[in-house]
């Protein structure tokens, strides 16, 4: 991979405080990277990285945004790209959440309505608001963060997460048409079961053990694991990588 290229780039995370954003967040910063850290609730957290980072002299900049208001999403662009001196070059949309499982029959519609607020319209928004700078260069990385489930249907109550998540996989292919032309592409990346914090409020040990017995990898990833395929997409090595969504699920699934 050439790393070189991303050298002085400018990166946004979002969902980069914890679990797979905080993998992107570090290993960016050690390719040379000006990274941006967008969290929401996660204040410690980001808080925390922020100082790691700097004692490891690759130092990030940490931004307070909530993706799914307009309105903060296009200010804290704006500071970011302020910060550096620079547009967004990669954009990484990784926030996302499940918020709570919920049967169909059972679930309102406000919590409908904020997992596809947090999970497909702030990669919307995100991505509205640093295409600009990305076509004037005439380079550019937008790379989702899609689930197993958005293939799956995901697990009990989850019928929200997964269709927004299906929904990103087919956001992620209209962009890469829409953009391809202007130098810029985008790609999705889909985790299967993936060890991050998440897994704490929505699994149990014993449902995780379970989960685990049916990956043919017979253990569950690591966050960097994922990170790792979201820099190789960053990368001028995946330049001809557009429109994808690059499964990484330990042959969780196979389709």
């Amino acid at each position: 991979m050439t790393e070189e290229a991303l050298v002085g780039r400018v990166v946004m995370v979002t969902g980069g405080a914890t679990g797979i954003g905080a993998a992107c967040v570090e290993l960016f910063a050690s390719q040379g990277a000006r990274v941006a850290c967008c969290y929401n609730k996660s204040a410690e957290p980001a808080d925390k990285l922020a100082r790691k980072m700097d004692q490891q002299n690759t130092p990030i900049f940490t931004v307070k945004m909530n993706v799914a208001c307009s309105g903060e999403v296009q200010e804290a662009t704006e500071r970011i790209q302020d910060h550096f001196g620079s547009h967004v070059s990669v954009l990484v949309n990784n926030a996302g959440d499940q918020i709570r499982a919920m049967p169909v029959e059972e679930m309102d519609e406000d919590l409908w309505d904020l997992v596809l607020a947090v999970n497909l319209k702030g990669a919307f928004l995100c991505s509205k608001y640093c295409i600009p700078g990305m076509k004037r260069a005439g380079w550019g990385r937008i790379i989702n963060m899609s689930s197993i489930s958005a293939r799956s249907g995901g697990g009990p109550g989850a019928a929200h997460y997964a269709a927004s998540k299906a929904g990103l996989e087919s956001f992620t292919r209209s962009l890469a048409k829409e953009l391809g032309p202007f130098g810029i592409t985008a790609n999705a990346v889909s985790p299967g079961v993936v060890y991050t914090p998440i897994h704490e409020r929505h699994n149990t040990p014993e449902s995780l053990e379970k989960l685990r017995q049916t990956i043919p990898a017979l253990r569950l990833g690591e966050p960097r694991e994922v990170a790792s395929v979201v820099a190789f997409l960053a990368s001028e090595t995946a330049s001809y990588v557009n429109g994808a969504v690059l499964p990484v699920n330990g042959g969780m699934r196979l389709d």
